[in-house]
């Protein structure tokens, strides 16, 4: 079982959409595919259609309610669903080992061996929720856009990434995976956006891909309708662009497994 989590430290970047693609395009795929809507803002969780009465993220990481007890199943794949509690965070996850709740959760997930891949979509607060996800996850997907305070987002992903995993104890093995431009148009400004995070993937993980996702207004249109562009427009460019990704994820994992 894979941890990916989507992160970047500024919002509006297409997080919450490149979880609903990759998960919707990697179950279409015979994937067993569970999204953990991690932002108090639960936008993952409406977008799907999840029921927001019923337990949460919250509640389980608090321990009332087993974890297996809270997934719902939804359209393709299966849901973990974020509650405006999650605010509370960093005000009641203070115990030295509360930023590890996230990783024990996910042990027992694989302990049952219930997922192929699960898919974290944080919120952009730079608080314990994400540092528990970047705890409990093998690797991260960047989204962003061509703007600088994007770009500079993804800088200060690196560095608590290093911190984590660097300092005199390891506390995460989690590498950034790739980095997804999103919204992307044929104009000079997305060009050296891209020429710009190919040299930061090279600095941060010689490994990580760099691929763009084309903009198109199949995407708005699929969110109107709480669907995923996989199936309201699977040959819009966007949905096309998602799909590769997707792909590019899954044969970089079978290498990793067979190296």
């Amino acid at each position: 079982m894979i941890v990916l989590s989507v992160a970047n430290q500024k919002g509006g970047v297409g997080k919450t959409t490149t979880s609903i693609e990759l998960g919707v395009s990697l179950a279409k795929k015979n994937k067993r595919v569970l999204l953990l809507d991690f932002d108090q803002q639960a936008n993952l969780s409406k977008y799907v259609g999840a029921d927001l009465e019923s337990a949460s993220i919250y509640e389980v990481l608090h321990g009332n309610v087993p974890i297996m007890n809270a997934i719902q199943h939804v359209s393709h794949l299966d849901i973990l669903t974020a509650s405006s509690k999650l605010s509370l965070a960093d005000r009641e996850f203070i115990g030295n080992d509360d930023v590890f709740l996230l990783a024990d959760l996910c042990d027992v997930l694989r302990e049952n061996d219930a997922y192929d891949i699960i898919i974290i979509d944080n919120g952009p607060t730079r608080n314990v929720l994400l540092t528990m996800s970047y705890i409990a996850s093998d690797y991260l997907l960047v989204p962003t856009e061509c703007d600088d305070g994007s770009l500079d987002g993804i800088l200060a992903i690196d560095q608590d990434l290093r911190k984590l995993r660097d300092g005199k104890r390891s506390y995460t093995k989690a590498q950034i995976l790739g980095f997804i431009l999103t919204k992307n148009e044929k104009t000079v400004m997305h060009h050296e956006a891209n020429e710009e995070l190919i040299k930061i993937a090279q600095m941060v993980n010689k490994d990580a891909f760099v691929l763009p996702v084309r903009k198109s207004i199949a995407a708005s249109e699929a969110k109107t309708v709480h669907q995923s562009l996989q199936d309201y427009e699977a040959w819009s460019n966007p949905a096309i662009d998602y799909r590769k990704i997707a792909d590019w994820i899954l044969e970089y994992l079978q290498k990793e497994t067979n190296a």
